[in-house]
């Protein structure tokens, strides 16, 4: 899919401001940040969502990204039991987020967090592992992460629509009730975010803006939730006492990242709307031995 006449001018924007000076992915170009964290290049392209490196300290200085108000807090014993679904998935030696989603043994997040930049499986340069807090205590559990059943292998090189993939668990975990899916969202939607800051379990509270829709039907979730390293992957949830998933976080797009300011069409972040395909991978992934 070709870039939109927005993207290519924000694009032409962006490259004559010298302050920016990350480079995530080259379909399109619209804003600045590196997948892998802490890169530097002299030309700016589309950001994908930025992932960590799975050896980072949980004292290192992680980049934020604010859309208006941050208002990230940690999880109370309360909120970590609803939200026992979403854990950190480290896989071939970088982290983001997934969720437990539909099947007990299936795990949703972006696409790039299995796939690097060259479209190779990130598992062929280490083990992929899903991570979660349990009363306390954290459990590990291998993954598998299954080409069939994702939006692109090669998530740096197309929409931010089709970055969603899936992986299955080496088996369900006790006691943990995965999220289900939700097919509606709308603009002024209210959403919350849980991941992993500073090795701590957090959630923010956030809003869906605007819902762009590709002549295909995928639709991109563009929101005012603040952005920041190693939350690749992280579902938008709805809100109510059974939360649902409707899309899962790509990345951000700003002509100044480094600095607070409201949503607009040049600072926001962004995510893959649950869709058709997205659906029937789920049920696919549910039926597959």
């Amino acid at each position: 899919m070709g870039s939109t006449r927005e993207e290519t001018a924000m694009s032409q924007h962006l490259r004559s401001r010298p302050h920016d000076r990350y480079i995530g992915r080259t379909k399109g170009g619209v804003f600045a940040a590196s997948p892998m964290g802490r890169r530097s290049a002299s030309a700016i392209g589309v950001l994908l969502a930025v992932l960590t490196p799975a050896s980072t300290p949980a004292s290192a200085e992680m980049r934020r990204v604010v859309i208006g108000r941050d208002d990230i807090a940690p999880l109370s014993a309360a909120e970590g039991r609803r939200f026992m679904a979403t854990g950190m998935v480290e896989c071939g030696g970088v982290r983001g987020v997934g969720q437990v989603t539909e099947a007990g043994d299936v795990v949703t997040s972006a696409a790039h967090v299995f796939f690097d930049e060259l479209g190779r499986p990130r598992a062929s340069h280490g083990a992929c592992v899903f991570i979660i807090d349990d009363g306390g205590a954290r459990r590990s559990v291998p993954l598998v992460p299954d080409a069939r059943l994702c939006g692109s292998t090669s998530p740096y090189g197309v929409s931010g629509r089709h970055d969603w993939g899936m992986a299955r668990l080496a088996h369900p975990i006790r006691g943990l009730r995965p999220y289900p899916i939700a097919l509606e969202v709308r603009p002024g939607d209210a959403l919350t975010v849980v991941a992993f800051e500073d090795g701590r379990k957090v959630r923010q509270r956030c809003r869906v803006r605007e819902v762009a829709t590709s002549d295909s039907g995928a639709r991109e979730v563009r929101t005012d939730c603040t952005g920041f390293d190693g939350m690749s992957g992280a579902a938008y949830l709805t809100g109510g006492s059974t939360p649902r998933v409707v899309g899962v976080h790509v990345g951000f797009r700003s002509a100044h990242p480094d600095s607070a300011a409201p949503y607009s069409e040049r600072h926001y972040t962004f995510g893959a709307a649950i869709g058709r395909v997205f659906r029937r991978a789920l049920a696919a992934a549910a039926i597959t031995e």
